[in-house]
């Protein structure tokens, strides 16, 4: 009987649990392959995208408006007149604007061109700001 249970053993013959870890194989291959290629696409819009005149938000939440690029992927960032911050290109996390192209084309001195009167000051932006959240109940 030993012999027979032995036999049955040794012979091979279908294997479920087999074809199950190839399958789970071959997916985990699948999504590596996937992951990459989504990672090079948005690589490449990001290099697409990193024009001048091109609103940015940075990975640490810092808005602003590239300034430069240069060929070591550093940008320059300008985020409050005579304000320039220079990044890694990896840095930059979205795009605000929807055609960066058409940014590139609008000239970047129009906001220095912005009336005074509507530049707020130190005490007022601190004003509104804590106002901003206020209502009935915490006023």
């Amino acid at each position: 009987m030993n012999s027979l249970v032995i036999a049955q053993a040794a012979g091979g013959g279908f294997n479920p649990s087999m074809i199950l870890m190839i399958a789970l194989f071959a997916v985990l291959i699948f999504m590596m392959f996937r992951g990459r290629k989504k990672q090079a696409a948005q690589q490449e819009k990001l290099k697409n995208n990193t024009v001048p005149g091109a609103k940015v938000m940075t990975n640490s939440g810092i808005f602003g408006t590239v300034v430069g690029i240069d060929a070591e992927d550093r940008v320059q960032v300008e985020v409050a007149n005579g304000v320039v911050l220079t990044l890694h290109r990896q840095a930059i996390a979205t795009f605000l604007d929807n055609d960066a192209a058409a940014a590139a084309a609008a000239p970047a001195v129009a906001e220095a061109d912005a009336p005074s009167s509507t530049v707020e000051t130190p005490e007022e932006s601190l004003r509104r700001l804590n106002d901003e959240g206020k209502d009935e109940r915490n006023a």
